[in-house]
């Protein structure tokens, strides 16, 4: 498996008027799980394809392994695809859709049936090896495809393009967990591409999030969710999305606007900034006490405040003025992270 990189990658796509992708640089680690967050439209999906070698950079350089393969095909540079749709071959069984990219490289039968037979153990396809693309769920065929994708111990690159599009809800979590399990025991670097912030959170070792501006944060999930580098990603990491006030409100300094999560404040009788319920949405119980979603209207728009529902004010009546008092906060000039505070 390789470490990648991409030096100022840009490309532009013929007769249009703007780069897709603009000086855009990264670094993955060998073996690392990497997931690409962005909108429709941030160029996830022709970042892919540059990746993959079914588009050449308009400039820039991009490096596996530190050799220089901007202008090598996909199968030069060892990369495997999983999309959105699972691809398999009807006509073949389970076992053979596995073998046919080894049997296109001329392996030795024992080597291929070794290497099948360990796939089909890894990804737990042992029991339906024999059976055609169309008896199998979407499930296990997406399985099966991913099994595809990794059967060749030559794969330098796996990518996964927005894979659990098509998949049912409730087998969305199951796939991914299998996906990560199968990403750790290989030791496979993989880059996922999807739109679903649950995914990239819940899936990769590191996230970049893309926008049609370029690659505004890349860090652990953990970072982009607490610590956002750019407005974007606070608006687009988060269920909700961060609260932003202007930084003058809360009294800081150097600072444009402020930015915080719906769980760093609480509900006061008195605050600097102030606002009226207009909304509780109960989202459970927590050490017995009603769990929830609180919407408070001010004069910077709807504020989300989270927390036990019979606190601080919290289960007034619909209208009531309350306080927002902020515990934690980001602060930003210019939409670019200037400061961050555990506690104002």
């Amino acid at each position: 498996m390789a470490k990648i990189a991409l030096d100022k990658v840009s490309f532009t796509y013929p007769s249009a008027d703007k780069a897709t992708l603009a000086n855009l640089s990264l670094q993955i680690a060998q073996g690392e799980s990497h997931a690409l967050l962005g909108a429709s439209g941030a160029g996830k999906t022709t970042l892919l394809n540059v990746l993959s070698g079914l588009l050449q950079p308009s400039s820039g350089q991009i490096f596996f392994d530190d050799i220089e393969v901007s202008q090598l095909s996909g199968r030069q540079r060892q990369v495997a695809q999983v999309f959105q749709f699972p691809v398999l071959y009807e006509s073949l069984n389970v076992a053979d859709n596995l073998a046919f990219p080894l049997r296109v490289q001329k392996l030795t039968k024992s080597k291929v049936n070794a290497r099948v037979d360990y796939i089909c153990g890894e990804l737990g396809l042992d029991a339906v090896r024999q059976a055609k693309p169309k008896s199998l769920s979407l499930f296990e065929k997406q399985l099966v495809a991913v099994g595809k994708a990794l059967v060749r111990p030559d794969v330098s690159l796996v990518l996964l393009d927005e894979p659990l599009t098509a998949v049912e809800p409730k087998i969305k979590w199951r796939l991914r967990q299998t996906l990560r399990k199968v990403q750790a025991e290989f030791g496979v670097t993989m880059i996922y591409v999807t739109h679903d912030q649950t995914e990239a959170l819940t899936f990769a070792d590191r996230v970049s999030v893309l926008t049609a501006d370029g690659i505004v944060q890349t860090d652990t999930p953990q970072a982009v969710y607490q610590s956002p580098a750019h407005e974007f990603v606070g608006h687009f990491v988060g269920s909700p999305g961060m609260n932003f006030v202007p930084a003058d409100v809360l009294s800081i300094p150097g600072a444009q606007r402020v930015g915080f999560r719906s769980e760093w404040a609480s509900l006061v009788t008195r605050a600097p900034l102030m606002g009226v319920i207009k909304r509780q949405r109960v989202q459970g119980t927590r050490k017995g006490k009603v769990y929830g979603l609180v919407t408070v209207q001010t004069a910077f728009g709807p504020i989300y405040v989270r927390g036990d529902l019979a606190d601080g004010g919290a289960d007034a009546a619909l209208g009531t003025a309350v306080g927002v008092q902020v515990d934690r906060y980001v602060a930003f000039a210019n939409q670019q992270k200037v400061a961050e505070s555990d506690r104002l």
